[in-house]
């Protein structure tokens, strides 16, 4: 039977509180993030296969930076066939060490060709050897882009092994002379740079901070906006395909190549991809890189995401801006300058490597303070997230559930707009349906609702049925969310009770089946959970102390009291 009065709930540890609330979520938010190797962003390999034409007219083959990026590679053993190519390496390291030029040339086009093999290339075998310090020599030879290029592609792979292969390339002074090339002329060389920087950038947060000391980031950035969009749905083809191709010619008497600052127009779309993922790199890993050396990757990234067109910048420019987007602290910079606009529309982006790191980014910005979430609300997030709830991509429903989760653990405005919105019947229905990995992150975005949410909101939920699915959840697992479902429903409880009468969100519990669920649970082995359990009961289900039980307490008559 339900009791006829609410009763005070005695305060206990598992308390409903905001930041416990947001420390939970940040917990989640943990497992909900993938592993940097995992995501298979930070290293790619420049592999030989089907171009048409090589850079500078020479006899090697090449392919323009465009390929899937692979995760890091472990040091396996070479594929059984490569022992009969490796047998001309100690003819590759002779050529590779002699004074003439054109043999030093073929020696960097045989090894790059050997590093470029599809699956499993030598690097080891080639480290070995002895090359690195000459490959990094050659990358010196500002005056012969030809060389310099064939040594940065080689060291582009490199690169793209495990880091103990970064090292070796670290030890022996690579980065800074990459750095520099990001700005030499040639068009070729300037983005083949880029490629290697990205690699070694990938490796790790030591190596991303090695290329952040060096100043790329100003070298950087005008890359990122030298090329015209490009058409939605074409895809540019390489800088040495283009119909004006920019070669470099050595300055007569010979001497340094020119460095610019300036970006070429005539710069290919492959560039500003190549930059914009080396961006990426620059800003990704934990700990996070020191802001004021990020910091002016900012409004680029902005004008990216509200000027392009091409699917690979925008991927990689909304992941940057979801690695800026923590700290939490780092949030207000971002929406200072206007990118919650442009993420909110890539939301409904035709691609889904497109919307998910535009949803990590808007996902983060939700969880920073009021004011930053409710500019999300403002700038329409809600509709699109309501879309990816149900998008066939699990990974979207998923991370679109966490965003709401962030935005009901806020203040009773963003409640209220979440609910206004019409997504909790749809989250009713996945917290019944969905796999449990999504189900978890539902579940916490309608007892959050619950716990922050006014008490008119409240009994709208009830109406809409959130008691009946909260207590089908009462078996759950997980101790933490068992928590978050009772809080949901002591939430509840004190919205149905006005102190008069039946408490109908009492009996909404009690007729599905929650009373039973709830008293078992005070033989849980989480303390937190049972003594929440056991407060609801007291609260809202059991009898007070003081109170007698009707069947035994004494009947006042004429005569007097007697017992039944």
């Amino acid at each position: 039977m339900v009791a006829t009065k609410p009763h005070a709930v005695p305060k206990s540890k598992g308390g409903i509180d905001a930041e416990d609330a947001r420390r939970r979520r940040e917990a989640s938010t943990i497992q909900i993030r993938k592993d940097k190797k995992e995501e298979g962003l930070q290293k790619r390999r420049r592999p030989a296969a089907a171009a048409a034409a090589a850079p500078y007219g020479g006899s090697s083959s090449s392919q323009p930076p465009q390929q899937a990026r692979t995760a890091t590679r472990s040091a396996e053993a070479p594929e059984p066939g490569l022992a009969e190519t490796l047998k001309s390496l100690p003819e590759d390291v002779q050529l590779l060490n002699s004074d003439d030029r054109g043999q030093q040339l073929e020696a960097c086009i045989r090894l790059r060709k050997l590093l470029s093999i599809e699956r499993n290339p030598p690097i080891a075998e080639i480290i070995e050897a002895g090359v690195v310090p000459r490959l990094v020599q050659f990358l010196h030879c500002f005056d012969d882009p030809m060389l310099a290029f064939e040594a940065a592609w080689a060291v582009t792979n490199v690169a793209s092994g495990t880091s103990e292969h970064t090292r070796v390339l670290l030890d022996n002074g690579a980065v800074p002379v990459l750095v520099q090339l990001a700005l030499h002329e040639d068009s070729n060389l300037r983005e083949q740079s880029m490629w290697a920087l990205g690699n070694i950038a990938g490796d790790s947060p030591r190596c991303r901070d090695l290329v952040l000391s060096y100043g790329v980031v100003p070298r950087l950035l005008p890359q990122c906006e030298s090329c015209e969009q490009p058409r939605a749905g074409t895809s540019a083809g390489p800088s040495h395909l283009s119909s004006h191709p920019h070669v470099y010619q050595p300055p007569p008497g010979g001497g340094q190549a020119n460095l610019v600052a300036q970006p070429l127009l005539s710069a290919a779309p492959t560039m500003q991809r190549n930059a914009t993922w080396l961006l990426s790199n620059l800003c990704r890993g934990k700990p996070p890189p020191r802001w004021a050396l990020v910091e002016p990757t900012v409004p680029v990234l902005v004008r990216l995401l509200q000027r392009q067109t091409d699917d690979e910048v925008l991927t990689d420019a909304c992941w940057a801006i979801s690695y800026l987007s923590e700290p939490p602290e780092r949030i207000a910079p971002l929406v200072e300058a206007g990118a919650i606009l442009p993420l909110v529309a890539l939301l409904s982006h035709t691609m889904p490597s497109v919307q998910t790191p535009a949803l990590r980014a808007v996902g983060n910005i939700a969880a920073g303070t009021a004011a930053q979430a409710a500019a999300l609300i403002a700038g329409g997030a809600l509709g699109p997230l309501q879309r990816l709830l149900s998008t066939g991509k699990k990974e979207l429903r998923k991370e679109a559930a966490w965003m709401l989760s962030n935005l009901t653990a806020g203040d009773r405005e963003q409640v209220a707009a979440v609910c206004a919105a019409g997504v909790v019947p749809k989250l009713l229905d996945m917290a019944a349906h969905e796999e449990y990995e999504i189900k978890k992150e539902v579940v916490y975005a309608l007892c959050n609702a619950c716990c922050f949410g006014s008490a008119q909101i409240a009994c709208g939920l009830a109406q809409l049925g959130i008691v009946v699915r909260l207590c089908d959840l009462l078996e759950l697992p997980d101790a933490s969310l068992l928590l978050a479902v009772l809080e949901a429903l002591e939430a509840l409880l004190r919205a149905g009770g006005d102190g008069f009468g039946i408490n109908p969100h009492a009996r909404l519990v009690d007729e599905a089946g929650g009373c039973e669920k709830i008293e078992a649970l005070q033989m849980h082995e989480n303390p937190e959970v049972f003594e929440k359990a056991q407060a609801l009961l007291e609260a809202f289900f059991g009898a007070d102390e003081d109170e007698e039980d009707p069947l035994t307490a004494p009947l006042a008559t004429a005569e007097g009291f007697s017992f039944g």
